[in-house]
């Protein structure tokens, strides 16, 4: 009677013998088609993180076709002819992962100066649309490069044991399952990832829910009055330092989602520097700061560097360098904001002057130098 190898002594179904069939293939078409993806990417929408996986392709394809078929190649050996049961399940994420990977991609348009690249949402993200959208396909991006290096590691891991098969029937449905199942995984992780944003806390220690209620007047008045929290510590510290001489050098509410694949939320930075030389009483300053409630991070002087930590998540840094001007900057944040009436502005730049009282709004949200004047 003939003999057949231990992997087979149990019926091989459809399912595992047509995936070892089209193993070999998809372990190169994958990443094939993943490069041809981003080459579309790059022609329509000129994405930077596609520009480098093309011009990296023969590499990456070369690695992930030889990497992909190891598990497969190190089995025939043993007499496999079809894909063990307790493989399927994990041969199937991985496949998932790359498609997962490609339609969640996130990428920024290519551009000579960093200022002027702008988000490029991924296919997934048109799709999900919304201020959660990108949060969501940022997880599922993140999540397909987990799975598919989970998934690889484990059919390597599988292919080297020497484990005769036990309830290969159950281990089969299981893979039937994973075609499901597997997008299922990574849409899931992209689902927990919306649902941590919509907990946290901001600077504040209020959910985007609390946040995002306000009517943009009571949004934009808070914001004022933070901006206005910040400036008294600066003018304590411009006193300590030297009562006159001094230049605004920025002032603005600085959006943290430039990206498009988080919560929108900003920042306040403010930044002035003197105009002359100065003799700096270096524990003069420390003692200002810790007179504010602020913790000293850093602390050297020459040349003279002072970082401090706050709350609600402010810092200040206080530098001079030779010649170079003494510099005081605030950056204090972060807040949730609306998206719709967002509190910050796209321009941050040096403070206009305005007078006490005005406010304003240019491009989609408030311009710091409407609000009271440095002093």
């Amino acid at each position: 009677m003939q003999q057949h190898p231990p992997a087979l002594r149990h019926r091989t179904s459809a399912l595992r013998r047509a995936t070892w069939r089209i193993w070999p293939w998809l372990t190169w078409l994958l990443p094939i088609g993943v490069a041809l993806f981003c080459l579309w990417r790059v022609a329509t929408a000129h994405g930077e993180l596609a520009f480098g996986i093309v011009l990296t392709s023969p590499l990456t394809i070369l690695m992930a076709g030889v990497l992909g078929s190891l598990p497969r190649f190190i089995q025939p050996r043993a007499g496999v002819r079809a894909t063990p049961a307790r493989q399927v399940p994990a041969l199937i994420l991985l496949w998932w992962s790359w498609v997962a990977f490609a339609i969640a991609m996130p990428d920024r348009t290519i551009a000579s100066a960093p200022s002027e690249s702008v988000p490029v949402p991924s296919l997934l993200q048109q799709l999900a649309g919304g201020p959660a959208g990108g949060v969501f396909t940022n997880w599922v991006f993140v999540a397909a490069i987990v799975c598919g290096i989970a998934a690889w590691i484990l059919l390597l891991m599988l292919a080297s044991e020497r484990v005769a098969i036990r309830h290969a029937r159950r281990w089969e449905r299981l893979g039937w399952a994973g075609f499901g199942l597997a997008p299922l995984l990574l849409a899931t992780a992209g689902g927990i990832g919306v649902t941590i944003g919509q907990m946290q806390g901001d600077a504040a220690g209020e959910v985007r829910a609390q946040a995002t209620a306000r009517t943009p007047e009571k949004q934009l008045a808070l914001a004022e009055q933070r901006y206005d929290a910040v400036q008294r510590v600066v003018s304590d510290l411009r006193a300590a330092a030297a009562p006159q001489g001094w230049e605004a050098q920025e002032a603005c509410a600085e959006s943290l989602n430039d990206d498009g694949l988080g919560w929108d939320a900003y920042r306040l930075r403010i930044e002035f520097h003197h105009a002359a030389s100065l003799e700096l009483d270096h524990d003069a300053l420390t003692k200002a700061l810790t007179n504010a409630g602020w913790t000293v991070t850093m602390d050297q002087e020459a040349p003279m560097a002072i970082s401090a930590s706050g709350p609600q998540g402010a810092e200040l840094r206080l530098t001079t360098n030779g010649d170079a001007p003494f510099r005081i900057t605030a950056t204090a944040g972060s807040w949730w904001q609306s998206a719709d009436q967002p509190v910050s502005d796209a321009r941050c730049g040096a403070h206009g002057g305005a007078g006490v009282g005005d406010t304003g709004s240019t491009g989609g949200g408030a311009d710091a130098s409407w609000w009271p004047p440095l002093r």
